[in-house]
């Protein structure tokens, strides 16, 4: 008997890949020749395994075999082939050939090179295995292939060659001549990735021993959201209300103030959907949504996808941490909670983006926050919108300005109703000086009386600064922004959301979008008009308490100057200096309308976004069915979501030795706890200050750090590297 593993036979295994590949092509509506090609692929996948060097390697009296996808590819190219006849389709449609090609391993142009030359010796059952085998496809429709004994005669032509020669076998397209490898890159995309998405997700339900494909799909949404808003004190708000009613709505556009509902609301507008992706800008707010959404739709149905989910999931899941990553990272589970970076990967097409792509295309997208992404960003993301609009898309932001909302497909508005805009929630001043100098004071007199106090620095420099100036006052003080280690953060997150009286609470635009906290006064340097709005969400957060008061600096830093531009800051001071005292939630929407107005249509952005739109563009064209190779220099340089501050995680000296004992426990997992995200240029600009540490395949740096200052800059780097973002 052939096994496809240990203890399971190679048919067996065939059935059940196919048999979950035609329940998942039913409930992801393929048409029905995509539909033959997902069970051809689902059929043929694993028939390289039928060689006699597999076979001895599954019981285990060999190291290692040949690759049995590749050795699969005469049998499917053929059966293809033969398909695409009966179909009355182009015969150079290899979609499943493809699929079954790469189902290890992405499609590029390097994969299997080494392998040549190398020929296969098939099992001498592997006759009467063909004869099952065409049973089997016979259950699913396929039943007007050749006979067993004609395709076996047409197969041996193809069996004399290497089947990775077969790759290079050049075959014409028109009045063009192309390999096979070159081909494949040449397929229809949308097709492609459809056929290779349902046969790996198939698969991997079967090795996952979860053969049920019902369970990637969300089963009565609206019952789970239904139940979490009737838990909630009061009844609906009216524009909630409004977005369950036009829940058949494509497109919803949503605004409404901070801490109004707007994350219910959006769920009540998704409603039944089967597939609901929630995207956010950073992975604090990602973190955040996805506890959430574990409470309203169960802990098995929500995924969690970005850069660190896989120490998330170790750390706060019951879950094979294995199978959560797999399944969350391809967008697979019926609810994912991401970072908008992983969907714009998948357009970048970084590692499986066939799934993602293919399952992001029949879901309901939300994209919360959506004021918070630079133009190059949204470049990305309009361009990857423009080509493949999934089946229903949301936008939402408590400042979504008209100008950008016009540059998305047009969506149905709903608005929060007129007496929630009408809160006045803060009492803002405009104050001469520094945030340095003069609001150093008037934060310690403010803790003084009690207050808890936030005070927002638009540099990591400014904001250590503060914290070194105010603790040596001995108010309780608690510094927090990007050049943290995870662990460290976590815990000053999770201190500064229950402050105590006469605390003050220093950070940089890492508040902005990534902490539910409310506290009783701000003090912040001027900037943007929309970051100011976000800031100031931070203080008398739900307008339960009299207005609260916000102090704006009007001297800005010269790291302010680099960060936002001087004609952004200069426009800002210009429209804040038109604002009432205590401006109502809506003048400060309108405020932030009038300096989007003015930033999007100034040359730098437009060409910041145009940037975007022909980056994605460019590589999908290059690329065509390929995945990105990242060991090419040009490619890996296009293959990025964000500009201006990337980051890469550099170790600290002093849990360099934690960080080893991790690693000499089997805990090398928790090593992101210890990694501090700096600006990649430092990197290029002070080299010395960092250098590879090879048995933790990780960059170690010498500048100083501590869990309560975060690493800093000696004076004799500062002059060698430009302050940073955050």
């Amino acid at each position: 008997m052939l096994l496809a593993k240990p203890d399971v036979s190679l048919l067996d295994h065939l059935a059940e890949v196919t048999r979950l590949g035609a329940t998942l092509a039913d409930r992801l509506k393929l048409p029905e020749p995509l539909r033959q090609k997902v069970i051809l692929a689902c059929a043929f996948h694993d028939v390289g395994k039928a060689t006699e060097d597999f076979q001895e390697y599954i019981r285990g009296r060999r190291k290692k075999a040949y690759p049995h996808a590749l050795a699969s590819l005469p049998f499917i190219l053929l059966a293809e082939g033969l398909l695409n006849q009966q179909q009355g389709t182009d015969r150079h449609a290899l979609e499943a050939t493809g699929a079954v090609l790469t189902h290890h391993s992405p499609l590029g142009a390097r994969l299997y090179l080494g392998y040549r030359g190398s020929r296969v010796t098939f099992h001498e059952s592997l006759y009467a295995f063909l004869t099952e085998l065409w049973d089997l496809l016979a259950r699913y429709g396929i039943g007007d292939l050749p006979s067993v004994s004609e395709f076996w005669h047409s197969l041996q032509g193809l069996l004399q060659s290497a089947p990775a020669d077969l790759l290079e076998s050049v075959l014409e397209l028109g009045a063009a001549r192309h390999s096979l490898r070159g081909l494949l890159r040449l397929q229809q995309v949308e097709r492609f990735a459809r056929v290779k998405a349902t046969l790996h997700l198939a698969d991997w339900l079967a090795s996952a021993q979860q053969p049920d494909p019902h369970i990637l799909f969300l089963r009565n949404g609206a019952s789970a959201i239904g139940r979490y808003a009737r838990q909630l004190e009061g009844p609906l708000r009216e524009f909630q209300r409004k977005a369950q009613s036009v829940s058949t709505e494509k497109v919803l556009w949503l605004r409404a103030p901070t801490g109004t509902g707007k994350t219910e609301a959006l769920l009540l507008w998704a409603g039944d959907t089967e597939r609901l992706i929630y995207l956010l800008p950073t992975q604090a707010t990602t973190n955040a949504m996805w506890r959430r959404l574990r409470r309203i739709y169960g802990d098995d149905a929500v995924a969690l996808a970005h850069g660190r989910a896989a120490y998330m999931l170790r750390i706060e899941s019951d879950e094979d941490p294995l199978d959560a990553r797999l399944f969350g990272s391809v967008f697979a589970r019926p609810v994912v909670v991401a970072t908008l970076d992983q969907y714009l990967l998948a357009h970048l097409h970084g590692r499986h983006w066939e799934e993602r792509r293919t399952l992001a295309r029949c879901a309901t997208i939300v994209l919360d926050e959506i004021h918070a992404y630079e133009p190059y960003t949204l470049g990305l993301l309009l361009e990857a919108l423009r080509r493949e609009l999934p089946a229903r898309l949301a936008l939402a932001s408590a400042t979504l300005p008209e100008s950008l909302l016009q540059l998305f497909p047009e969506g149905y508005l709903v608005e929060a109703e007129e007496d929630l805009w009408q809160r006045r929630r803060h009492h803002v001043q405009l104050r001469k000086g520094s945030l340095l100098e003069e609001g150093m004071q008037q934060a310690r007199n403010f803790a003084h009386q009690g207050r808890r106090v936030l005070v927002v620095a638009n540099t990591v420099a400014d904001a250590q600064a503060l914290y070194e100036q105010l603790q040596a006052t001995g108010l309780p003080c608690t510094l927090l922004h990007a050049r943290f280690a995870f662990r460290d953060r976590q815990h000053k997150e999770e201190r500064v959301a229950r402050p105590r009286p006469g605390s003050i609470f220093i950070a940089t635009q890492v508040v902005e979008v990534s902490l539910d906290i409310s506290y009783d006064v701000l003090l912040t340097e001027v900037a943007p008009i929309d970051a100011l709005v976000q800031r100031m969400g931070r203080v008398n957060r739900r307008g339960d308490n009299p207005s609260a008061p916000v102090l704006i600096y009007t001297n800005w830093s010269e790291g302010a100057r680099r960060i936002y531009g001087q004609d952004v800051l200069e426009r800002s001071l210009e429209i804040l200096q038109t604002l009432p005292a205590e401006p109502t939630d809506e003048e400060l929407a309108r405020a932030t309308h009038r300096l989007y107005e003015y930033v999007l249509h100034t040359e730098a952005w437009q060409q910041e976004l145009q940037e975007g739109r022909q980056t994605l563009d460019e590589l999908q064209r290059i690329l065509g069915c390929y995945t990105i190779d990242l060991t090419d220099e040009q490619l890996r340089a296009r293959f990025t979501t964000r500009r201006g501050m990337i980051s890469v995680d550099v170790l600290p000296q002093c849990y360099v030795q934690e960080a080893l004992q991790l690693k000499e426990q089997g805990e090398g997992w928790r090593l992101p706890e210890l990694l501090v995200p700096v600006p990649v240029y430092w990197l290029i600009k002070a080299p010395d200050a960092f250098e590879e540490l090879a048995d933790l395949q990780v960059r170690q740096t010498g500048l100083p750090y501590d869990a309560e200052r975060g690493l800093r800059l000696t004076d004799d780097w500062q002059t060698r590297v430009e302050a940073s973002i955050l």
